[in-house]
């Protein structure tokens, strides 16, 4: 079988950050490099719905319209339309990408979708600028793994989140080596829970129902 792996995947500086240097590693996981955004054309490919099942995962978010929702890592847009659609015009979407080129393909998607209740946010490496308070539900797919800053990017979704609100993962699963993604681009459940627990987030409820990935739900620890 292929190893299928990202049509680009370069270094994306982080130039911006005003903290300590990108981690290469985080508690025995190999930080993997980011899509950069010359590989967007990868995020909309034909065979993404029989390769990750994207209607059926978005379904299970019970997202409902009037819901604050963030695409963290939106790339060109491809979760963050349907999204829109879904929490509908009472509603609003955060779209947070560290690429301002992506953000621009981002808009572009927007404006021809003529759709209102999206606001792009062009983040940094440590700091997606999210309002704190502000989001029942944060959407993190196959972007987890890229943070070359992870406990301050927790941290700060973190306080974004509502007090009932979940932060939700996305990732390639690696306890199956049938799934044909680069290793450092996968995440075992184990590690997942590890790396959330470590970080003040509990896990609520999971879904096994996807071809290749994980996708588990977190709310803040302490809070029911």
């Amino acid at each position: 079988m292929r190893l299928l792996t990202f049509l680009i995947i370069l270094v994306v500086p982080c130039l911006r950050a005003q903290e300590a240097p990108g981690l290469n590693e985080y508690m025995g996981r190999e930080i993997a490099r980011t899509m950069h955004w010359k590989g967007a054309e990868w995020l909309i490919r034909r065979v993404r719905e029989q390769e990750e099942g994207p209607v059926r995962m978005r379904e299970q978010l019970q997202v409902k319209p009037g819901m604050t929702v963030c695409d963290m890592g939106c790339g060109n847009g491809y979760h963050t339309l349907p999204l829109a659609e879904m929490v509908g015009e009472k509603g609003k979407v955060y779209a947070v990408d560290v690429q301002p080129e992506m953000i621009v393909m981002l808009k572009q998607n927007i404006e021809r979708k003529k759709l209102k209740n999206i606001e792009p946010i062009t983040g940094l490496c440590h700091d997606p600028k999210l309002p704190p308070d502000s989001c029942d539900m944060i959407l993190l797919v196959d972007v987890y793994h890229e943070f070359s800053h992870p406990v301050q990017m927790l941290m700060s979704m973190r306080a974004a989140l509502k007090k009932d609100g979940l932060l939700v993962l996305v990732e390639f699963r690696a306890e199956d080596d049938t799934v044909p993604i680069r290793p450092e681009h996968k995440m075992s459940k184990a590690q997942i829970n590890k790396e959330m627990d470590a970080n003040g987030f509990t896990l609520k409820r999971e879904f096994d129902g996807l071809p290749w990935q994980h996708l588990m739900f977190f709310g803040k620890n302490g809070v029911k």
